[in-house]
């Protein structure tokens, strides 16, 4: 029932207690929906942000230090120079002729944009949480332009690659304009991967300490340092009748396996981390001249793409929830 409180506006009055429910009924509940395209066209129309951002901390990257932007290219190089006095002596690293420090640098270029994105980006909301909790713009300009930031690095060291060719008297091939392809899967894995970590990491604060050890081992389980080929393309399994009525027992008959469910390991791994056959591509065209491999290309896109998409909805899942907890 309602009766008028002392300035005469009638108020509602429970007399009964028992009418007054446990918990709010289910149709008056927030839940959150990701709606993709409107929340894509909203970020394209606030783009200009990730840029603004992006400037800033490119600038505040070097301000201070004394050798400044001169560390975007020093930084590879030292990795280089470690992982040659280290690896290069390692016969089963194989560099398919190439010498082994322009074979390494091209996959430490690949890997290290990876890396720092994946740094950078998964702490952007944390670093960031000042303005989340003041701003109004999609919180994903945070991790976006972490990347960009580190896309502009990655440029700057393509610079001590282009002195390694000359060094070594060798010219990229034609073939390194897919390199422009193979850098698109690698933006979208990182960008799937990092808009995931960064709205996790803000739930999570253990994260922040576990990250760099999983970006560390990380560097080891992708082909920075060793060819793609060391991973088999032909696995067999033995079959029988636990498996399918029409599969034999697997065995050898003249050195050849019959029988049994044969699996290609690199386009599971290509698939699982994208990476790989982007390393494992730019190398076969720009070092090698060979034309790509568009089966493990085209498996590692797939993969991008469903990183990217499941990244994005985490990110967009979690975010109602930013400005509370940072």
């Amino acid at each position: 029932m309602t009766a008028p409180d002392s300035s005469g506006v009638d108020t509602l009055v429970v007399t009964d207690l028992s009418l007054v429910p446990d918990e709010p009924p289910p149709e008056i509940l927030y839940r959150h929906r990701v709606r993709f395209i409107e929340s894509l066209r909203v970020l394209w129309a606030h783009r200009e942000i990730v840029y603004t951002l992006a400037e800033r901390d490119f600038r505040a990257q070097y301000k201070q230090a004394t050798l400044g932007i001169l560390w975007a290219v020093l930084s590879p190089v030292a990795t280089l120079v470690v992982f040659v006095v280290v690896f290069s002596r390692v016969k089963s690293f194989g560099s398919q002729g190439v010498p082994f420090a322009l074979y390494c640098f091209v996959g430490i270029l690949c890997w290290s944009y990876f890396a720092t994105a994946l740094g950078s980006g998964g702490n952007s909301l944390l670093t960031n949480k000042a303005l989340l909790a003041k701003t109004q713009f999609p919180r994903e300009c945070f991790p976006l332009e972490t990347m960009l930031v580190g896309g502009l690095n990655t440029v700057m060291s393509w610079v001590p690659l282009t002195i390694l060719f000359v060094i070594f008297g060798r010219a990229p091939a034609l073939s390194t304009l897919w390199i422009p392809v193979f850098m698109l899967i690698e933006v979208a894995f990182a960008a799937g991967i990092t808009l995931a970590v960064s709205s996790v990491i803000i739930q999570m604060r253990d994260l922040v300490q576990v990250l760099p050890l999983i970006i560390s081992l990380g560097l080891f389980a992708t082909p920075v340092i060793w060819p793609f080929s060391k991973i088999p393309t032909t696995f067999h399994i033995a079959g029988g009748q636990h498996l399918h009525k029409a599969i034999v027992d697997g065995h050898v008959v003249a050195g050849h396996w019959v029988g049994g469910v044969t699996v290609n390991p690199q386009l599971i791994y290509g698939f699982l981390n994208p990476l790989g056959p982007v390393i494992d591509n730019a190398r076969r065209t720009m070092l090698l001249g060979h034309s790509p491999d568009w089966e493990l290309i085209g498996v590692a896109a797939l993969g991008a793409f469903l990183y990217l998409v499941v990244g994005y909805r985490i990110f967009k899942r979690f975010e109602v929830s930013f400005a509370d907890i940072a």
